[in-house]
């Protein structure tokens, strides 16, 4: 990104790419739950899509606090 950010942009920045992280492991380890297996026990696929739906709903609250903040920094400008 070239323009500089605000130390809470910042701040939020770093979260979103942790988060963003998380999904993509998770959405992996989704896709090749059954590699070197023959069988998976359905709760623990269960649980990896909660998570997963976890992560993705903290994404969602993360760009609403990302919008608020751009527009916060956008006024004071």
């Amino acid at each position: 990104m070239d323009k500089k950010l605000s130390p809470e942009l910042k701040e939020l920045k770093q979260e979103y790419d942790f988060l963003h992280k998380m999904i993509g492991d998770l959405e992996w380890k989704i896709a090749t739950v059954f590699y070197g297996k023959k069988a998976v026990r359905k709760s623990e696929l269960d649980i990896l899509y909660e998570q997963l739906d976890n992560y993705r709903n903290n994404m969602g609250i993360l760009i609403e606090r990302v919008k608020q903040e751009v527009e916060k920094a956008n006024n004071s400008m």
